[in-house]
C-alpha cells in the first residue's frame, strides 16, 4: 500500500462520512420495529432476525469479506459496499412482507461489512505514518455517531414518512458518500508492485500472527459488554427508574453518541505516544468499575446515568485503538483489509452472544449480578492487553 507523503484529511472525513452513513442501517431497525411489526405482521423472532443478521453474517464471514476488500483494492470495495447498502435499504422500503424484508436485509449486512472492513485500509493509504493512529481513532466513530444520528432522527422520520421512509432515507445518505468517494483521486492501492496473495495464503498469513487473535478477542470481550449495557439500558431506565420509553430512548442515543468523543480521545492520546496496550488495559478497568455504578440500585438517577455516560466514552477508547493497531500488525501492507475482517469478526461474535448471555444472567440473579458479567468479559481484555504490550515493543513504528 502506497502511503500518501502527506495525510489527505478530505480523503479521510469522506471515509468516516460514509461508515457514519453505513451506520445509519444499523441505528434505523429499533426504532421501526413497533411500525415493522404492526404492517408487516412481523413476529419476534422475524424482529430479532432483523437486527441480528449484520452480526450474525460479520461473526462468520468478515474474514473473507475483508479478503475481497483487499482484492479489489479498499476504494473499490467501500463503493461496491455503499451501492449494496443503498439497494438493499431500497428494496428492503418496497418490501410488502416479512420475507422480502429479511432478504433485503441480508443484502444490507453483506454492503455494510464490506465498507466497514475496507476502509480502514483506504484511510491508511491516505494517511501518513505519523499521523495514521489519529485518522484511524477518528474512523471510529462511525458506529457511534451513525446509530446515534439514526436513533435521534427516526421519531420525526417514522411520524412523518414511516418505516419506509427511514429506508429512503439511510440509502440515499449511502449513495451521497459512495458519489463523494468516487469523486476523490484515486491512491495507488499496492506498495512496491507486490501482488495481493490468495485467500488461503491471506488467511494463514494472517491467522498465524498473534496480534490477529489477541485484537479480535478485545473485540469479542469489549462488544460483550458494551452491547449489553447499551442493549438493555433502555429497558432498565424503563422497568427500574418508571421512565417511558421515548425518553429512554433519547437519553441512550445520546449515551452512544459519548461514544464517539472516547473514539477521538484515543487518536489524541495515541498521538501523544501512549502505548496500544495502556489504551486497552485502562479502559477494560474503567469499564468493569462505571458499569457497576450503573446497575446498582438505589443510587440517583444523575450519578448512574453519568456513570454511563463515562462508560461510553471510556468504552470508545477500545474499537478506536484497535482499528488503529491494524496497518501497524498486519502481515503485510496489502492485507489490512484481511486483518480488519478477522477482527470485526471478533467484534460480532461479541455482539452477537454478548446480550443473550447478560440477558439469562439478569433473568436468574436480577439487575444486581450484571457488574459481575461485565467484569468478568474485560477481566478477558485485560489479560489480552498484558498479552499485546510485549509485540507492541517489537514493532518498529508505534
Amino acid at each position: 500500500m502506497q502511503r500518501a507523503p502527506e495525510t489527505r484529511w478530505g480523503q479521510v472525513t469522506v471515509a468516516v462520512l460514509a461508515g457514519i452513513a453505513a451506520a445509519l442501517h444499523i441505528g434505523k431497525v429499533p426504532p421501526a420495529l413497533p411500525m415493522l411489526r404492526a404492517e408487516l405482521g412481523m413476529d419476534l423472532v422475524a424482529a430479532g432476525w432483523l437486527m441480528a443478521l449484520v452480526s450474525g453474517l460479520g461473526a462468520v464471514s468478515g474474514l473473507l469479506f475483508g479478503r475481497l476488500a483487499d482484492q479489489l483494492t479498499h476504494r473499490t470495495a467501500m463503493l461496491l459496499g455503499l451501492a449494496t447498502l443503498a439497494a438493499g435499504s431500497l428494496a428492503g422500503a418496497l418490501s410488502g412482507s416479512a420475507g422480502p424484508l429479511l432478504a433485503s436485509r441480508l443484502l444490507e449486512s453483506m454492503g455494510l461489512i464490506l465498507t466497514i472492513v475496507a476502509a480502514p485500509g483506504h484511510i491508511a493509504s491516505v494517511t501518513r505514518p505519523r499521523d495514521m493512529r489519529l485518522s484511524l481513532a477518528l474512523w471510529g466513530v462511525w458506529l457511534p455517531a451513525g446509530v446515534a444520528a439514526m436513533m435521534l432522527a427516526s421519531p420525526p422520520l417514522l411520524a412523518e414518512f414511516g418505516w419506509r421512509g427511514t429506508w429512503a432515507v439511510a440509502a440515499l445518505a449511502c449513495l451521497a458518500s459512495a458519489a463523494a468517494l468516487l469523486a476523490s483521486p484515486r491512491v495507488a492501492p499496492r506498495e512496491g508492485g507486490v501482488a495481493a496473495p490468495s485467500l488461503l495464503t491471506a488467511v494463514r498469513l494472517t491467522a498465524a500472527q498473534p496480534a490477529s487473535w489477541m485484537l479480535a478477542g478485545v473485540f469479542v470481550a469489549y462488544s460483550m459488554s458494551f452491547m449489553s449495557v447499551f442493549g438493555f439500558l433502555p429497558t432498565m431506565l424503563v422497568e427500574q427508574l418508571g421512565m417511558d420509553a421515548a425518553t429512554a430512548s433519547v437519553l441512550c442515543a445520546v449515551a452512544v453518541l459519548a461514544n464517539a468523543l472516547g473514539n477521538v480521545m484515543s487518536g489524541v492520546l495515541a498521538r501523544m505516544g501512549v502505548p496500544r496496550w495502556v489504551l486497552i488495559a485502562g479502559p477494560c478497568v474503567m469499564l468493569s468499575l462505571t458499569a457497576l455504578v450503573v446497575f446498582t440500585g438505589g443510587l440517583p438517577f444523575g450519578l448512574r446515568y453519568g456513570a454511563a455516560l463515562l462508560y461510553a466514552v471510556i468504552g470508545g477508547l477500545l474499537p478506536a485503538t484497535i482499528m488503529g493497531a491494524l496497518p501497524a500488525f498486519a502481515p503485510r501492507p496489502n492485507l489490512v483489509g484481511t486483518i480488519s475482517g478477522f477482527v470485526m469478526q471478533g467484534s460480532n461474535i461479541g455482539q452477537f452472544i454478548g446480550p443473550p448471555l447478560l440477558a439469562s444472567v439478569v433473568a436468574t440473579h436480577g439487575w444486581s449480578a450484571a457488574p459481575f458479567y461485565i467484569a468478568c468479559a474485560t477481566a478477558i481484555g485485560l489479560v489480552l492487553a498484558l498479552g499485546i504490550r510485549p509485540l507492541e515493543r517489537g514493532l518498529r513504528v508505534k
